[in-house]
């Protein structure tokens, strides 16, 4: 028999039980929340709140969280049903890292819910292991030692990655690092300059009771800080006034320095917040192609660049790996290319990509990326421009690719990016690389890279 629960309680881990098993089985977490909640509408503001607060907690912290679980049961983690593991999470999470629940309820939570998927056998085992984890709460949960290893297990990253940042970074960096990836990541919007300014959308967002702040140098770039919840629900979303992207994400599009009357190419282009970002730049006087070749982020590309009123917007599908197909295209002014990379450097955003990506996939990327931008390089005229962008901070992808590709075509030139173009001066690295990692203490950013090649030869 299914035990009947409060609806403003369980119902809520119910749905974070079955996002994390979504992502288990290999979905992205945001897809799969923002999936979930679209087909939960009687959920309350503050359930839903809560429930995303579960879900990106439990990810970001899983491998500490399994530290606990190991400690304080009697089975190996191995053999404890994925589901109950999932289970035992969320109560841990709630237990030893979320202030707002408390203690008795987080238990109780844990125990109905083992109760409604699995009965009353693993209601026993959940309520001794998260039981015993308060009696022993110190024992259980003990503060990392300084080693590679124990960062790694403490803060729930792959120990190859943290080793490779204790190489180049130094411990305490690498330590800053970790707890910024394991932060809470504020809801970032860019204000669309074709339809508002920020001064007009902060006020509307006021006087619906949501709060925002600037962003220091970003004159388009607005913090909410009060008024969390769906972001398609906030005012002026379907209006086309804003569009959801992060502070380090909306540094890139200027980079390109996109003029009126350019023929413009963004390469892999979906979801579109560069692409809308380009159009913007140029005051929608530029004519720009934009390309990505899966059939569905085509089609969320065509929704986002409608919903934004962007015109200026021509979308192809296609390979931009294809030399032949890019051929077709012609010539551009100015081009970006971001291709598909291995996401480290938005691990706050993406917590489940740190137990995904393995040490060898930053190399199988920087093949796939400079087969792109080879591809892509063709078709900057001379005296063009290319800019070549990814979120991930390893070096095979980021100065490996750029350099290698350098090396290849004597016709291209690094073009120095200017600390005037960027927030901050410690962005810009030697040879005039943007970076932003790591990212400064008290400019918390994700990890961008973006190098600028300007074509002076056939």
């Amino acid at each position: 028999m299914r035990l009947k629960v409060h609806p403003k309680t369980s119902s809520a881990r119910e749905l974070v039980l079955d996002i994390l098993e979504d992502v288990r089985r290999g979905r992205f977490a945001e897809y799969a929340l923002s999936e979930r909640l679209e087909n939960s509408r009687l959920l309350s503001p503050e359930d839903r709140g809560l429930i995303a607060e579960l879900v990106y907690g439990v990810l970001r912290w899983q491998a500490r969280l399994d530290g606990i679980i190991r400690r304080c049961s009697d089975h190996p983690l191995s053999h404890i049903k994925p589901s109950v593991r999932q289970i035992l999470r969320i109560g841990l999470y709630q237990l030893f890292l979320l202030d707002r629940v408390p203690d008795h309820a987080a238990v109780d939570e844990a125990a109905k819910l083992a109760q409604s998927r699995f009965g009353k056998p693993t209601v026993g085992f959940v309520n001794a292991v998260l039981r015993r984890a308060l009696r022993e709460r110190e024992r259980v949960d003990p503060l990392p030692k300084q080693d590679a290893g124990s960062l790694a297990a403490y803060y729930s990253h792959p120990t190859w990655l943290v080793r490779q940042w204790f190489l180049e970074l130094g411990p305490a960096h690498t330590e800053r690092v970790l707890r910024q990836n394991n932060t809470r990541v504020p809801i970032v919007v860019r204000v669309n300059v074709l339809k508002t300014t920020p001064e007009q959308l902060a006020a509307l967002w006021r006087s619906h009771g949501v709060k925002c702040e600037p962003v220091s140098g970003l004159p388009y770039a607005l913090k909410i800080t009060v008024g969390r919840g769906p972001v398609h629900l906030l005012p002026g979303f379907e209006e086309g006034l804003f569009v959801v992207q992060d502070a380090a994400a909306q540094i890139i599009a200027p980079l390109v320095r996109v003029q009126p009357g350019d023929r413009v190419l963004d390469a892999c282009a979906a979801p579109g917040g560069k692409t809308s970002h380009l159009a913007a730049h140029a005051a929608g006087e530029a004519s720009i192609i934009a390309v990505e070749f899966d059939p569905e982020r085509v089609r969320d590309l065509e929704a986002n660049l409608f919903r934004l009123g962007v015109t200026t917007v021509r979308v192809i599908a296609g390979d931009v790996s294809d030399p032949e197909f890019m051929r077709s295209l012609g010539s551009f002014d100015r081009v970006l290319l971001d291709p598909p990379c291995t996401n480290l450097g938005v691990l706050r955003h993406n917590p489940e990509a740190r137990y995904r990506t393995k040490p060898g996939d930053s190399a199988r990327f920087a093949e796939f990326q400079s087969r792109m931008l080879r591809a892509v390089s063709q078709t900057v005229r001379v005296g063009g421009t290319l800019v070549y962008s990814v979120c991930t901070v390893s070096s095979e992808e980021t100065t490996g690719v750029i350099q290698q590709f350098l090396d290849e075509q004597p016709g291209f030139l690094l073009e120095p990016i200017a600390p005037a173009e960027v927030p901050s001066r410690e962005f810009i690295r030697p040879k005039g690389y943007f970076n932003t990692f790591p990212s400064p203490r008290d400019f918390a950013l994700d990890g961008f890279f973006a190098a600028r090649l300007r074509r002076c030869a056939l």
